[in-house]
């Protein structure tokens, strides 16, 4: 058996549960973490670098580890429309991520830890971000020769936990394969299968329309959401682009986030008052309107109640008359004052 994969102990990686592709992720990880490409922060808590990870950009940088881009395995990609384009890309983009977010849940979960950093911006704004870093322990494991300590690594994020003490688990391998899309419909029962009875309709519901790879904390959490809410939440978390389930659950708390919004401006009641008219009684109203506008009032004459009804002073009319002339503001009183004066209309003095 050859002695190194990427670098690693293949003995040591099988035992703990790594395939081929999770050591490509690890090998990319280590490499480019010494560059200053990555962007990184120090973690207190852990006394160690964390550094954050773009799926987009893993995905440009390990094409190995996914499927053919639809350009090159479709034959007629090029005929297709624009639309039809980024409508395939952006389903291909998502696959990809959704791949990145099961092998960093899975195993390989063991040796490259997550750490959640909460951070307000110059507006006072809370951004969340996912940091990765490296347990020193397991790594050591990785790059040394030394198989009697594999055993006994445990770590909070294990998966697969070891039957014996004193033979080294051979554990089942997941095949190496670019076919991202047979793979997808495998993660169920490979990466996060947390439980044999089915799944809480909001956990189904979450995983359908993102990307997102729930746990069985997380499952808890949102397994007595409102469905209604989260549906809209969804779609505000999908307009930011988000990435992580914490994004996704402050949406979710997030009452502004649900207030129906209104537009009442001058602006909203013309469009309302035009479309509930006849393009035809429309026209009538602007010729009666030029007609007045440049002293030819016959038209006028023959409509009143049309010029009635297309001015502004009849709803405080109508305001002023629903109220029984009572509990009227100052302008609100003289401008129903005004409109009864000029078409005849009974009101009341004060």
């Amino acid at each position: 058996m050859k002695y190194t994969i990427e670098g690693f102990n293949q003995r040591n990686a099988i035992s703990i549960g790594l395939n081929s592709e999770d050591l490509v992720l690890l090998r990319w990880f280590v490499d480019f973490k010494n560059t200053n490409d990555m962007r990184k922060i120090y973690l207190n808590n852990v006394n160690d670098m964390g550094y954050w990870v773009s799926y987009s950009y893993l995905i440009q940088e390990l094409p190995i580890l996914f499927s053919l881009h639809p350009s090159q395995s479709l034959g007629n990609y090029n005929s297709l429309t624009a639309k039809e384009k980024i409508d395939i890309d952006k389903k291909y983009i998502k696959a990809c991520k959704q791949k990145i977010k099961r092998m960093l849940s899975g195993n390989l979960s063991k040796v490259l830890l997550r750490n959640q950093s909460i951070e307000r911006n110059n507006k006072g704004r809370v951004k969340s971000d996912i940091y990765i870093y490296i347990n020193p322990t397991v790594f050591k494991l990785l790059i040394s020769d030394d198989i009697t300590e594999v055993q006994k690594c445990t770590t909070d994020t294990e998966v697969q936990k070891c039957t014996t003490d004193t033979e080294v688990q051979k554990c089942t391998i997941y095949p190496s394969t670019n076919n991202i899309y047979s793979y997808t419909t495998q993660s169920k029962q490979k990466s996060k299968d947390f439980s044999s009875s089915k799944k809480n309709k909001n956990v189904e519901f979450i995983e359908k329309n993102t990307h997102l790879i729930l746990s069985k904390f997380q499952s808890n959490k949102v397994k007595n959401f409102d469905l209604n809410r989260l549906e809209k939440a969804i779609e505000i978390f999908k307009e930011r682009e988000g990435q992580y389930f914490s994004l996704l659950e402050k949406i979710y708390k997030d009452s502004k986030n649900f207030i129906k919004t209104t537009n009442k401006n001058k602006f909203h009641n013309f469009n309302q008052s035009i479309d509930n008219i006849s393009e035809e009684e429309l026209m009538k109203k602007i010729e009666i309107s030029q007609n007045i506008k440049f002293g030819d009032k016959s038209l006028a004459e023959k409509e009143p109640e049309l010029i009635e009804d297309t001015d502004p002073l009849k709803s405080f009319y109508e305001r002023a008359v629903n109220s029984n002339w009572c509990d009227l503001g100052f302008g609100t009183y003289n401008m129903a004052v005004r409109y009864a004066k000029k078409y005849n209309k009974p009101y009341a003095k004060l």
